[in-house]
Order: structure tokens, then sequence, then C-alpha cells
């Protein structure tokens, strides 16, 4: 019994060493060597090839572009199911790179070397036993260089007007736009930046020139009020005032006059220090 369970546990083991293999396997199939003529087909990734990958499949073309009898106008490639009627599998693959018209025809630029993509398993169960093949124009497709992979984003779709523009554009110029893009960028990040900062700074000023401005008017409030009641002060000592024979009211004008003077000096000495706390 107890080697029967151990039996188990190595096949259990091996078979987890064997799944750990496969969804790790990679290969390399070889394709055409020559140029298979216009929209010709030539060879395809069997079938068996892509399902040894054990899931969801990425697939590097090593290709060649051909201008043949330099008259070429475009450089395609459509991947498609050879056995079920040419069906094109464009629109079910992902890429961030890969770029295609809306037929289901990838293209390329002339001197491109490579085109990669993801196709998921269940398209690969889809596909005949012959596999995915590629219908061509200018475009010799080498080998297939394939290893597990997972959906990455949707490819660019350009429109059949910019295709020849697309395929003769040098490889450099496009390395040059992606750089030119990313300084655009970069400058549009920075000039939002300092439109912040300096946005930040006319509201400090304001703020600074609101506060002055409350500042002035409460000093000159108070200025105010003191004069006032300087005015008033003085009215009040002239009104009692004693003649100065009538020595009896000397004494409250003494008194009235202090007391005013006191009144006086406090306001004059809130709007002193209220002057100070301003500076």
């Amino acid at each position: 019994m107890k080697i029967q369970k151990m039996l188990a546990g190595f096949v259990a083991a091996a078979m987890a060493v064997t799944t750990m293999a496969v969804s790790a396997f990679a290969s390399t199939v070889t394709l055409d060597s020559e140029y298979v003529g216009s929209w010709g087909a030539g060879l395809c990734i069997p079938k068996t090839e892509l399902e040894a990958i054990g899931s969801d499949v990425k697939v590097t073309l090593d290709i060649e572009t051909r201008n043949l009898a330099n008259t070429a106008d475009q450089f395609l490639l459509a991947p498609m199911d050879y056995d079920n009627s040419w069906t094109r599998v464009t629109d079910q693959l992902t890429s961030d790179t890969m770029v295609a018209k809306a037929d289901g025809f990838v293209v390329v630029k002339e001197g491109q070397t490579s085109v990669e993509f993801v196709i998921p398993a269940t398209t690969i169960a889809t596909l005949g036993d012959s596999g995915l093949g590629f219908q061509v124009q200018n475009v010799i497709v080498k080998s297939a260089n394939l290893e597990a992979g997972s959906p990455e984003a949707a490819y660019t779709i350009i429109e059949e007007d910019a295709v020849k523009d697309y395929c003769f554009s040098a490889l450099e110029d496009t390395a040059a736009e992606t750089e030119a893009a990313e300084e655009e960028t970069e400058a549009a990040v920075e000039e939002t930046a300092d439109e912040a900062v300096e946005e930040t700074a006319e509201e400090v000023e304001e703020d600074a020139a609101v506060e002055e401005t409350s500042d002035d008017a409460a000093v000159e409030e108070v200025a105010e009020e003191t004069e006032a009641a300087v005015e008033e002060t003085e009215a009040a000592v002239e009104e009692t005032e004693a003649p100065a024979a009538d020595t009896t009211t000397a004494p409250a004008a003494t008194g009235n006059t202090a007391a005013a003077t006191i009144a006086v000096v406090m306001v004059a000495a809130g709007a002193a220090a209220l002057v100070s706390k301003r500076k």
C-alpha cells in the first residue's frame, strides 16, 4: 500500500513538472527562405507547434521586405487559416507594436525585420491542422519564434491611403517621431507646472494686497476715531473750564481735563499699537 502511494506521488510530481515544462516551452519554426510571389501563400506554423506552448502564444516573425523590380508600393502580410478558406485571423490578435489595415493585412515598413503579436489559445483551437499561415505582398516570412504570451493592447489601424507613406517612411523617422512626441509631452507638462506656479504666486500677491488694504483701512479708521476723540475732548474741556475768579469750579475742571486726556492717550496708544503690528 505504501509503495502504491509513493508511486502515485511520483506520478503526480512528474505530471506537475511536465505541465510546467509545457507552459514554459518555446520553439522556432523555420518557414520560407525565398519570396513566394505576389499575394502568395507560404509555409504555415503547424497547429501542433502552437498547441505545444499550452497557452496564448506570443509569435515573433522574422521577416524580410522585398521590393519587387523596384515597383512595390506596399509591404503586407495577412495571418490566416489556410485550411478554412484562407480566413484572416488578424482581428483576433493583439499587439503593442503591430500596424494593420481594416481588411486584416499587417503593414510593415521597408527594411523592417520583425512582426510581433499574441494569438489566443481559443483562436489556435479553431485553426485547421495546417496551422497559421500568411498571405504576403513583397514580404518573406522567414521564421517564427513561439513562446507563452498574454494579451497585449489593440494593434494600430491605418487607412488605405496612408499605407504607402507608412511603408516607405524610414525606420529612423518612426524613432524620431516618437522622440519628438515625448519631448512635446514633457514640454507640455513643464508649461503646465510653470502656469500653476505663476497662478499661485499671483494669488499670494492678491491676498497680500487685500490684507494690506484692510490694514491700511483699519489704521485710517483708528486715526479718524482718534482725531474725533481729540476734538470731542477739546470741546468738553472748553465747555467745562471755569472763570478765573471762580475757584470752586477749578478742581472740577482739572479733573475733567485729566480724564479726557487719559481717554485720548488710550485711543492714541491703540492706534500706535495697530500701526506697529501693521509694520
